[in-house]
């Protein structure tokens, strides 16, 4: 993994910690186990009610579904997070008070901190999920994307992705994932017609180190960024947005070598690679973990690439990438 510098993300992530292990100290292992497993239950909750809730968001605030699936997910985490505290307070006070006055209440109170720090994490890893999939002010999501702590999170949020998008299926929200098509093959996607879109710049460079990371960790030569390309990579992302589908194939511009002949860019090999996901890591994961993508990245032969990244908000990223050998 490339280093990435010690940013206000990990800074913050440090500090919560800190209060975190203090605050088990403070309160002992029984109350914070109760509140770990609150917080475990509180996200099942959510995964079994967020479709409703979903329905009812949407109704009442007209997000659109992937926005109103992921709010009515976390309103079901924080009510039932809010019932279960109410509840531990009631049935945990005692038995803490009790403790209080044996002789293993140090003990208690030692144990106490990693339930805590444990707890913390969790709600750390759902706040960036949340950061990922709602559509957030750029500059926070660069930030989280940047910083160590949102590269650990993601890693392996994109591990369990197929998970992940199998629930957010069932919420109403867009397959935000990689598809594996064939090279003559479209998928029509469930869009609406006012998307906001913007190029990510951020998440360009960021795909392109992951890409270079990958080839050097096996003994490759690192591809040469090539601005040429980046414009025709981009207009390819943005049109599929604009238009509604996922395809190597523009109905518009044809396919990958047509639109690179119209921008008068000369090679003798070029392949590309489509990618459609929440976060950068998702995206490279499902890449590598697609055959024909993951021969792009790791072809030797490429020797240079371009990168266009479209940020559509809480409607996920559209990634092209296109390598060429002058």
């Amino acid at each position: 993994m490339t280093d990435l510098p010690f940013n206000v993300v990990d800074a913050i992530v440090l500090l919560l910690l800190g209060l975190a292990v203090w605050n088990g100290y403070r309160v002992g292992f029984v109350a914070t186990a109760y509140s770990l497993a609150s917080w475990v239950l509180a996200v099942a909750a959510a995964i079994a009610f967020a479709g409703p809730a979903a329905t009812v968001v949407e109704a009442l605030v007209h997000l659109p579904k992937p926005v109103a699936a992921t709010v009515g997910f976390f309103v079901v985490i924080v009510l039932a997070e809010m019932l279960f505290s109410i509840a531990g307070y009631l049935a945990i006070r005692p038995i803490v008070a009790l403790i209080r006055r044996t002789p293993i209440n140090p003990l208690d109170r030692v144990l106490g901190m990693i339930p805590s720090a444990i707890r913390t994490l969790f709600v750390v890893a759902v706040a960036i999920l949340a950061i990922e999939a709602l559509p957030v002010s750029s500059d926070i999501k660069a930030q989280v994307d940047t910083s160590r702590t949102g590269r650990a999170v993601s890693d392996q949020l994109a591990a369990y992705q197929p998970q992940i998008a199998a629930i957010t299926a069932t919420l109403g929200g867009s397959p935000l994932l990689v598809t594996k098509l064939g090279e003559d093959d479209t998928q029509k996607l469930d869009l609406p017609d006012d998307l906001d879109l913007a190029p990510d710049p951020v998440a360009e460079r960021q795909l392109f180190d992951l890409v270079n990371e990958e080839r050097t960790q096996r003994g490759l030569a690192a591809l040469v960024w090539d601005d040429r390309l980046v414009p025709v990579a981009r207009a390819h992302s943005q049109e599929m947005f604009k238009l509604k589908y996922f395809s190597h194939q523009s109905p518009v511009a044809g396919s990958p070598f047509d639109r690179l002949k119209a921008a008068n860019i000369t090679y003798t090999r070029a392949g590309e690679n489509l990618a459609y996901a929440q976060s950068v890591a998702v995206a490279h994961r499902a890449l590598m973990d697609s055959p024909g993508h993951r021969e792009n990245i790791l072809r030797p032969e490429f020797t240079r690439i371009g990168i266009g990244v479209i940020n559509a908000g809480a409607y996920g990223r559209m990634v092209t990438q296109l390598f060429i050998t002058p």
